[in-house]
């Protein structure tokens, strides 16, 4: 569907926002991004200021598009960690942000959306789980939670306007650039192979586990193939990812580089499985993430 009309990117100056624009303007659509804060033009795509928990302002925005808006990005959301700290705000723009993006795409006609979704959805499962798309959903925080009442208050919609509503189920998102606080490993893992001073990256969990983990720009990909391919065969997808044994992540980086080191901590996996079954995604588009190659690239800018 590529140049068949304006793909919003709601969250676009984000972590995985702005990586998702980036694929979507390299495959030649035209993007508009919105998000609560101004920020960069620099990705060649305009950012435009917008609560998504003030619906007039999304309903304004939509009217005022340069032409119609195909296919709707919705990556807005509060994550895990604010969500605990703030259910009220949490509520707001999870469930009542993304109520107003879908009423917006429903008057205007919109004809696909893809909504940001979480292996949160599922809940903690057994270690040896390997966890498809078919699998029981049962979240155990709010995050989780609001992420499945929203794919089941996208999929009344889909059923009464005929909007094609598709959620890609996340699992942890790696890739370089500022972290935050409570997760800098995930940035750390793609900043230290490129640095020349010594560095640890803390990976909070314990060791022998296993977690399934995506670079952001595989990630970015895999979205704008759902947002622009012609068809699709399934309302719902594991994101493509990779399983790998925290002992053998930490050799593959301490390999890039002699200055790094990888150390653990004591936290064993819980709310959310281990082993994500994305053979769905793969098989329909072809697409087989790689990690490795990732880290060695990040490792050859030193």
């Amino acid at each position: 569907m590529n140049g068949s009309g304006l793909i919003v990117v709601t969250g676009g100056e984000g972590f995985i926002g702005r990586h998702v624009r980036a694929a979507l303007q390299a495959a030649g659509n035209d993007v508009i991004s919105l998000d609560r804060q101004n920020g960069s033009q620099s990705l060649g795509s305009p950012n435009l200021e917008c609560d998504i928990t003030d619906g007039r302002r999304v309903e304004e925005i939509f009217a005022s598009a340069p032409r119609q808006v195909y296919a709707i990005a919705h990556l807005a959301s509060t994550l895990r960690t604010v969500s605990e700290k703030d259910p009220k705000k949490a509520s707001e723009v999870n469930i009542l942000g993304s109520l107003n993006v879908l009423e917006a795409a429903q008057k205007f006609g919109v004809a696909r959306m893809v909504f940001a979704s979480s292996i949160s959805i599922y809940g903690s499962k057994r270690t040896e789980d390997d966890v498809s798309e078919t699998d029981y959903t049962a979240p155990e925080d709010m995050y989780g939670a609001a992420k499945k009442y929203v794919e089941v208050l996208g999929n009344a919609y889909s059923r009464n306007t005929g909007m094609q509503f598709l959620s890609m189920r996340i699992p942890i998102v790696v890739g370089s650039g500022p972290g935050t606080s409570t997760s800098a490993w995930r940035t750390d893992l793609l900043n230290a192979p490129g640095e020349r001073q010594k560095r640890e990256i803390l990976i909070p969990f314990r060791e022998d586990e296993t977690l399934s983990i995506v670079h952001v720009k595989d990630l970015a990909e895999a979205f704008s193939m759902l947002l622009t391919a012609p068809m699709t065969a399934h309302s719902i997808y594991n994101a493509p990812c990779e399983m790998w044994r925290l002992t053998d992540l930490k050799k593959e980086v301490e390999s890039l580089n002699a200055q790094v080191r990888v150390a653990f901590g004591d936290r064993a996996v819980h709310g959310f499985p281990r082993r994500l079954n994305c053979h769905r995604f793969k098989t329909e588009f072809d697409y087989v993430p790689n990690l490795s190659e990732h880290l060695r690239r990040a490792a050859h800018t030193r």
